[in-house]
């Protein structure tokens, strides 16, 4: 389905659950809403002329025409298109019903099941069909000009100009447009984009860097290895666009049982009509046994629960990531921003040769005070918190990927990697002269020293989210024992994080691309499993639209991941996971409660209807009760959320 479009391949369309009438536009959605405003006060009037209220009864049947002008032929074309198909479906046995109380000249009771059986594709049209990812936004985030080095000179050029083999320049902070190697210059770059790695990485001539990649802190010269549209970042928006192709179609139970309950009905009522010699009786039977109440047993239910889920920060965009709850066999996370909080925090300060840790910290966000860099960031925030001043100008320089010198109190200063310490001829043990160890696997050490001495370690990481441990363990309690972490980190970063969540080694897999997950994904979907995957950044997307449900954390709003996820929560963490997952098992329960209802009430109705004791326009309001009752069972479910 292309958006602006008014209809779409019923076998071919993957996101909406094909009803009666099938408008997906938005255009064709606010269209429908005012011809259903419209029907429902004619047929309000035409309610109240039918008994006497208004005194007027030449105004019934105009009324109730008018509101059949409005809201059957959708049914009626549908039902023509299904019987051609030789389908069977509710549409047909509703278009029967409005056509044969035409016919007996009850015009009221047949604008009645129109108007219900449009709210009921309305609802379905709102709950279903907003699912279409938008990737405007990653492509915009791309670069549209680079720096093109040519006979010594530098030149702007789209980037759809360049070729492989140019040579680019790369300042610090610009993304870097295509894939290519670096040819002169050293810098961080950070590749969260394509691997999901939250540390920056140190690039040296000769390595390969990414599109999408943003150079932090080192002016380079790189050479393309192929144009823009063949790159990483462009791939990635394939593979996702893929993966949504690929998800199967769904059809909602009650597409299936109308192949029976059509026919059926359609039998019964025409012997209840032969047998008895009252057409009018028959007739009854059909108005009553068309099954409003089915058609919105599923989106009354989750559209009671979409609301109040948002309110808690859980944005659900299709009512099927609801359904599929109850049927997930393992949980799938990513790391960085998932299961961490994707922020670089100072987890230890250990200080030497009598210094104390704050002296440590004072001096390393004096000489960290103007850089960009994450950690550089994460160092200054620590001693923010501590109430350290931070002065706002120095003579700081930067080291690309290495560190940085200073003087402080008239004394030179270096802070950065072992590596840039020991160029500079500083002294350094083998680890920290402390008993205090690193509380992680995956944290880097940043050194500092004062006047070419060593005097203290500070250890940054990405650490776990405070509330993963807790949300792992509702899961847990859920009833899902199945878990796996898959990440672009290193082996060590991986299995520290997985070993304090107890997943095990063997569902620990790390140093995976964005295609790498989604091949994951689908090995397990072949063996049987029911996935759940987690994620957040751009390189998640093929992930969360190949997964059976898809969950992107809102933490980071310019992603794909929002864009690909299914359910979004919108606050860090994963703490309303359990709540949805419990959620969603409790919106299906409500379903099959509904469900169960819609067909009792139906069925006691045909029965008093094949017995006389009702006449069409009594049929009409009985199954308008037999909705209400469904719509409050659906309301239930909003006042009794799982805490």
């Amino acid at each position: 389905m292309t958006s602006g479009t008014s209809t779409c391949d019923r076998k071919t369309c993957c996101s909406h659950d094909c009803g009666c009438t099938h408008d997906h536009a938005e255009e064709d959605l606010k269209k429908t809403i005012i011809r259903v405003l419209m029907a429902g006060v004619f047929v309000f009037i035409a309610v109240l002329t039918e008994y006497t209220i208004i005194p007027v009864a030449d105004v019934q049947i105009p009324a109730a025409l008018a509101a059949l002008a409005l809201t059957a032929y959708p049914i009626i074309k549908e039902a023509i298109l299904g019987i051609s198909r030789r389908e069977w479906n509710v549409c047909e046995l509703a278009a029967f019903a409005l056509v044969a109380a035409v016919v007996i000249g009850e015009f009221t009771a047949a604008a009645e099941i129109a108007l219900i059986l449009t709210i009921g594709e309305l609802v379905e049209d709102y709950l279903f069909t907003r699912t279409k990812k938008d990737l405007n936004m990653m492509v915009q985030a791309a670069p549209t000009t680079a720096s093109l080095i040519l006979n010594e000179k530098i030149h702007e050029i789209p980037v759809e100009d360049i070729r492989a083999g140019d040579q680019l320049m790369i300042h610090p902070g610009e993304r870097i447009p295509v894939d290519g190697y670096i040819v002169t210059g050293h810098s961080d770059v950070d590749e969260s984009f394509r691997t999901g790695e939250s540390l920056p990485i140190n690039k040296k001539p000769g390595d390969a860097v990414y599109s999408g990649s943003m150079n932090l802190d080192g002016a380079l010269v790189i050479s393309a290895s192929n144009p823009a549209t063949q790159s990483s970042y462009a791939k990635v928006v394939e593979l996702v666009r893929e993966a949504g192709l690929r998800r199967p179609p769904s059809h909602p139970m009650i597409d299936r049982f109308a192949g029976y309950y059509t026919p059926v009905i359609l039998i019964i009522a025409g012997m209840i009509a032969l047998a008895t010699g009252d057409i009018t009786r028959g007739i009854t039977v059909l108005i009553v046994s068309c099954p409003c109440a089915l058609l919105l047993a599923t989106p009354s239910a989750v559209l009671a629960a979409i609301g109040p889920a948002a309110k808690r920060g859980i944005l659900i965009k299709s009512g099927k990531f609801l359904e599929v709850c109850k049927q997930i066999t393992i949980f799938v996370f990513d790391k960085t921003g998932t299961l961490t909080s994707g922020e670089m925090k100072v987890t230890s300060v250990i200080p030497e040769k009598g210094h104390t840790e704050e002296e440590i910290l004072t001096i390393a966000a004096s000489a960290e005070r103007s850089s960009p860099h994450p950690i550089a960031k994460s160092i200054r925030e620590e001693a923010r918190k501590r109430g350290i001043q931070i002065p706002q100008v120095g003579t700081a320089r930067h080291i690309p990927g290495k560190g940085v010198e200073d003087i402080w109190n008239g004394m030179p200063i270096l802070v950065g990697s072992r590596e840039f310490l020991e160029e500079r001829s500083v002294p350094l043990p083998k680890k920290p002269h402390s008993n205090q160890e690193p509380t992680h696997a995956n944290e880097t050490e940043v050194l500092v020293a004062q006047n070419n001495e060593y005097i203290g370690t500070l250890y940054i990481s990405d650490t776990l989210h405070t509330d993963t441990r807790e949300a792992v363990t509702s899961l847990k309690q859920i009833g899902v024992y199945k878990y796996a972490l898959v990440t672009g980190d290193h082996t060590n970063v991986a299995r520290s994080i997985a070993a304090e969540l107890h997943i095990p080694d063997d569902m620990t897999f790390s140093g995976l691309l964005p295609q790498d997950k989604e091949t994951y994904i689908a090995r397990l979907q072949e063996q049987g499993e029911v996935v759940c995957f987690i994620g957040d950044g751009t390189n998640d997307g093929p992930a969360l639209v190949r997964a059976d449900l898809g969950v992107g954390i809102g933490s980071r709003a310019n992603t794909l991941a929002l864009e690909s996820s299914g359910v979004i929560l919108m606050e860090k963490g994963l703490s309303a996971l359990p709540l949805f997952i419990r959620l969603g098992r409790k919106t299906s329960q409500t379903i099959a409660q509904n469900i169960g209802l819609a067909l009792f009430l139906n069925l006691f109705l045909i029965g008093i209807a094949a017995g006389g004791a009702i006449t069409p326009v009594m049929g009409a309001i009985g199954h308008q009760l037999a909705t209400i009752v469904v719509l409050i069972n659906s309301i239930r479910l909003s006042c009794s959320l799982p805490a």
